[in-house]
């Protein structure tokens, strides 16, 4: 699984503008229920302390930004009283648990603010190893605790499980108070390995929004406290990324798109053996609206024997990543298209990127479309998404390949609104400018 978090740190993205773009029937999302908001924040902004209320989440909204471009961040306090502590968590959709370095880390990479310490924090405990959440892939440990080892974004972490209190600032909708949740569970790293490699000395861990039991979004539904449905637009990058955050919504915090477009979820069953990210069904790739023959839809069918395969979304992965096979059909055509238009293809390696251009002068840049579920459903990639200038000598093709599977990566879901709605199944996309729905940071 860890080659799906492959991602460089070169991977430092000049502004972007995205848009998805369908052509099948409009589809709303479904009323929600209880909502509320999460503000995505930069990686340059350290927030204040937020006040305690109680556990209705009617109107958290946690603040999301870029976190070293295209990585996103969410803004969270852990602890209480004067232990509070405020971080920056990946936004994280692969992984199954919301973690964070604590002390004593060996390796401690530094990250923005002290490292948390659970000794010093008076609500937090230490999950037992005869605690029902306590089984695989957890498991008991010495000193009468609860072992965790994760795997996320090519980063492996390794500690102890427990729970504290979280504080998320309020939804801006709901006038912006602040709000306090109690006992979440957590993964305490101890030791980490890559995770200096990702990190940008910003980032102190990653807040998990996968299905799994133990992530962020299970635990709060399982409480009552969301309904299962979660939302994001991801906004362009800017010369100063701490100036504005955005929100990561849930509930009936959603804004409610009538031009949506629908596509299944294909996380559950077991023929996707029982995995808690969220795989899509995808047909076929067009370049500039001619369909790419040599992409065959199985090229993206996720294997249950092997768990290899498959079409995932995950803000957390920053370039699109596409299975070997599929990815070799499109930089050919993608190289093609270029070279007719005169574009000159650089034979000096750019790291991170497999296909860049020396001199490009006018040619006009190809756009791709995703055709999901049986030609219903498209998604349209701009150009601009699609290619970075990633120096003053090349121009890079801006998605890689991969040796697993096909990731929808940060980089092209920018300006689309994604609404995850878990009881139904479905994933709803639908055009937006991220930027709107922002805020100044202060």
């Amino acid at each position: 699984m860890s080659v799906l978090y492959a991602c460089k740190l070169c991977f430092l993205l000049a502004l972007l503008n995205s848009a998805s773009h369908a052509v099948a029937g409009n589809v709303a999302p479904p009323t929600l229920s209880a909502g509320f908001s999460l503000p995505i924040v930069s990686n340059h902004n350290t927030a204040g302390g937020l006040g305690q209320f109680d556990a209705n989440l009617t109107s958290i909204g946690p603040h999301i930004a870029p976190v070293g471009w295209p990585l996103y961040g969410v803004l969270v306090g852990v602890g209480s009283g004067q232990t509070r502590h405020f971080y920056k968590l990946g936004l994280d959709l692969v992984g199954n648990l919301t973690w964070m370095q604590c002390k004593p880390c060996v390796p401690e990479v530094r990250q923005e603010g002290a490292v948390f310490n659970s000794a010093e924090s008076p609500r937090y405990k230490h999950m037992k190893p005869a605690d029902p959440k306590c089984t695989p892939p957890y498991t008991p440990s010495g000193q009468n605790r609860c072992s965790f080892y994760t795997t996320s974004w090519n980063v492996a972490a390794h500690g102890y499980l427990g729970s504290d209190t979280f504080a998320f600032a309020g939804s801006p909708g709901a006038g912006g108070h602040n709000r306090d949740v109690d006992n979440l569970i957590l993964g305490c790293a101890h030791t980490t390995n890559g995770f200096e490699h990702l990190d940008h000395n910003i980032l102190a861990g990653v807040l998990s929004l996968s299905r799994h039991p133990t992530s962020f979004m299970s635990q709060l539904t399982a409480r009552g406290l969301a309904d299962s449905r979660f939302s994001y637009c991801l906004f362009p990058g800017q010369s100063h990324p701490n100036a504005r955050h955005g929100f990561l919504r849930f509930g009936r915090d959603i804004p409610r798109h009538d031009h949506a477009h629908s596509t299944p979820l294909l996380f559950t069953g077991s023929g996707y053996g029982q995995s808690s990210m969220y795989y899509i069904h995808v047909f076929s790739i067009s370049l500039n609206g001619k369909r790419l023959n040599g992409v065959k839809t199985a090229m993206f069918r996720r294997d249950p024997q092997t768990r290899r395969g498959g079409f995932v979304v995950d803000p957390g992965t920053p370039l699109t990543r596409l299975a070997r096979a599929a990815y070799d059909v499109v930089e050919a055509e993608v190289a093609a298209n270029m070279h007719k238009q005169g574009a000159r293809r650089s034979t000096v390696p750019v790291q991170g990127y497999r296909l860049c251009f020396g001199s490009w002068g006018h040619a006009h840049l190809p756009s791709l479309t995703v055709t999901l579920y049986e030609d219903a459903t498209r998604l349209f990639i701009k150009p601009e998404l699609l290619f970075m200038r990633v120096n003053h000598e090349h121009l890079c093709f801006a998605v890689v390949p991969d040796e697993e599977m096909t990731v929808l990566g940060a980089a092209q879901q920018v300006d689309t609104r994604f609404t995850f709605d878990l009881p139904g199944n479905r994933l709803y996309f639908a055009q937006e400018h991220c930027s709107a729905d922002t805020r100044p940071t202060v």
